[in-house]
């Protein structure tokens, strides 16, 4: 009886018994997603250039396995000109959200195109900051996953069944046409085999800040 009046008077004190100082998040990985309204036409256009460019070049291998890489970057070809305004738009929003400081940026773009049966193996960007894609064209059904990988993870971590999101291996993303992703060019990503009997198109890109 005496500890639950002593209780009461500590929980009624003007000075409290213990207070919070601060959260610090001290290794964030951020995925910044975007849409593309309207973007039938653009994206049609896109995906003509893609299958022109993929008959007069030879095919870059890189983390395709199967499919076509685009040999150099696209940036300059006027077909992918909305998207690269587009990707300017989206840059100038992720660095206010996260107060980044910098002078100017390059940006290195290139068209994919995955087949039924190829994919994508697990891979990084390196020599650059930030990564991302656009999806110009996604069969129905199976067509591949783009999947995250923690950079976090530690097989040796027991977690006796608790299973909080910074635990999980990976993580899925299923894209639409249309949508832009931005991430860290140090995330190892792959995509999953196209299990379709569509083609699978998306456009890949790097971007290096200057300071």
């Amino acid at each position: 009886m005496t500890e639950s009046k002593l209780m009461d008077i500590e929980l009624k004190s003007p000075v409290p018994l213990y207070h919070k100082q601060s959260t610090q998040w001290l290794f964030p990985v951020p995925i910044f997603g975007y849409g593309l309204p309207n973007c039938k036409d653009i994206n049609k256009n896109i995906e003509n250039r893609v299958y022109e460019k993929s008959k007069e070049e030879g095919n870059r291998l890189a983390s395709n396995e199967g499919g076509y890489h685009s040999v150099g970057s696209m940036h300059d070809d006027p077909v992918v000109e909305p998207i690269i305004k587009f990707i300017e738009w989206a840059v100038r929003d992720l660095s206010i959200e996260c107060k980044m400081e910098y002078r100017d940026y390059d940006i290195f773009l290139w068209s994919n195109l995955n087949r039924p049966g190829d994919y994508n193996t697990v891979h990084d960007h390196p020599d650059c900051h930030m990564s991302g894609a656009y999806y110009v064209k996604l069969p129905e059904g199976d067509g591949g996953t783009f999947r995250m990988y923690n950079p976090m993870y530690s097989f040796n971590y027991n977690s006796d069944g608790y299973n909080p999101p910074y635990k999980q291996p990976r993580v899925e993303i299923n894209g639409k046409e249309g949508a832009l992703i931005i991430f860290r060019a140090p995330l190892l990503h792959d995509v999953t085999r196209n299990n379709t009997k569509e083609d699978r198109i998306s456009l890949s890109f790097n971007i290096r800040f200057e300071r």
